[in-house]
């Protein structure tokens, strides 16, 4: 993860965050990230600053997005629960935001081998 974007009041703010997504050749997503912040409130997706989960993902090229069917997580309430996320690939850069603008975020990521 090189970026954590939140809305705030119409525009976008930096958070302090680091994480990876793990896209598997078995179709799993993994996903995990943490807020430096010893202080961060917990959120939807978090349990003490920490955000992970993963489970068999489907993406869909023609779309730009990607559907994970939980199957594990710090936050047990996102068990099961599908994630719909848009996606942008460019020049080994991943940009992920939610189908739902109402979330408010955007996370990039630069890719590893």
């Amino acid at each position: 993860m090189t970026s954590l974007q939140v809305r705030t009041d119409g525009t976008f703010e930096e958070v302090p965050y680091s994480g990876q997504l793990l896209f598997t050749r078995a179709g799993t997503l993994a996903v995990q990230a943490m807020n430096p912040d010893p202080e961060a409130a917990d959120t939807a997706y978090t349990v003490d600053g920490y955000e992970a989960y993963y489970g068999p993902v489907r993406v869909d090229r023609k779309e730009r997005t990607f559907t994970i069917r939980v199957a594990s997580a710090a936050v047990r309430d996102l068990i099961g629960q599908r994630l719909t996320r848009n996606f942008q690939v460019d020049r080994g850069r991943l940009v992920v935001t939610p189908v739902d603008p109402a979330e408010g975020f955007r996370v990039t990521y630069e890719r590893v081998r």
